[in-house]
């Protein structure tokens, strides 16, 4: 994120918060001579900062978008908000209330190649299931995704992406869900897999894990083809491809490059210059999507299908 801020246009880093003493040997080792190191209430004390990103972890992302607002401060919050959609609402309702603008940091919705997959999405038919998956290895117990009083668990981490790309994809919400998880020695799910039923034999599944090789791609099926990204989530300047095949089998395969950390900074200070709420991320979009988690998380636990 930092690189990101450093690139975006109309942008500028002035602090670096920690409760750790490494923030200083930090910056001096990026060659960030400008920025300087504080602690979180100074962070939010400070006449020259407009606003903050919070990447704590998960259990602190509410709380910690609350004190911002308090102090004025527009937030920009890594995902996921909170660990309920009750803590969300509250946190959002609290920020609105204090006229600042809070926005959930889903960087890949701003990707260019997710343009080109929405205006080729006719071309498949009708859409009929999405698959996504975004796993990597997770192993050392001290990682705070590992931790669940953190608010750890692979479906928080990297799960919540999955969720949102099949709401996006449809333009829905889904009416039930069901789900399976498997849980580590701490106590998160390692392992997570969902179904999400969008009504009209419209479906979606999800694959998220601590213990799998990284990958991170979507596949959406239609009637008369289908479009995978094989690199969905999380990518850095070089092009990325996008595969299209049609109902007569054959491939076409497109490229597409962007900077999707930079664009959602711009985004976000954009929000905040003209003093509107985000609307590519929307505070309806992040409360559907917590609320479509916390159905899994119930699914997962007591073995049934939950209905939203």
């Amino acid at each position: 994120m930092i690189p990101a801020i450093l690139r975006a246009d109309g942008v500028e880093l002035v602090a670096l918060a920690s409760e750790s003493d490494r923030g200083p040997a930090y910056l001096a080792e990026a060659g960030l001579a400008g920025v300087r190191a504080c602690g979180y209430e100074e962070l939010l004390a400070a006449d020259d900062v407009d606003a903050v990103y919070i990447p704590l972890p998960n259990h602190l992302h509410a709380p910690w978008s609350k004190r911002a607002a308090e102090a004025g401060k527009h937030v920009l919050c890594e995902k996921p908000a909170a660990r309920t959609r009750a803590e969300a609402a509250d946190a959002i309702a609290y920020c609105e209330q204090r006229g600042v603008v809070w926005m959930e940091a889903f960087m890949y919705r701003f990707h260019p190649q997710w343009r080109i997959v929405f205006d080729r999405l006719g071309e498949i038919g009708e859409l009929r299931h999405v698959h996504a998956t975004f796993t990597f290895t997770v192993r050392n117990p001290e990682n705070v995704r590992r931790d669940p009083d953190a608010g750890g668990g692979s479906l928080y981490d990297v799960g919540y992406y999955c969720v949102n790309v099949a709401r996006w994809l449809f333009g829905a919400e889904p009416v039930a869900v069901a789900a399976a998880q498997h849980l580590s020695p701490e106590g998160v799910d390692e392992e997570f897999t969902g179904i999400l039923d969008f009504g009209g034999g419209r479906t979606a599944s999800i694959v998220s894990s601590f213990t799998q090789p990284y990958r991170h791609e979507v596949e959406a099926l239609g009637t008369a083809g289908r479009i995978r990204v094989p690199d969905a989530f999380v990518n850095g300047l070089d092009p990325v491809r996008i595969e299209i095949q049609d109902a007569a089998g054959d491939w076409e395969t497109t490229e597409a490059a962007g900077d999707e950390y930079r664009l959602e900074v711009e985004e976000f200070a954009a929000c905040v210059r003209e003093g509107r709420q985000p609307s590519r991320v929307s505070h309806a979009d992040t409360l559907a999507n917590m609320a479509a988690v916390d159905a899994l998380y119930e699914a997962a636990r007591s073995g049934r299908t939950v209905r939203l």
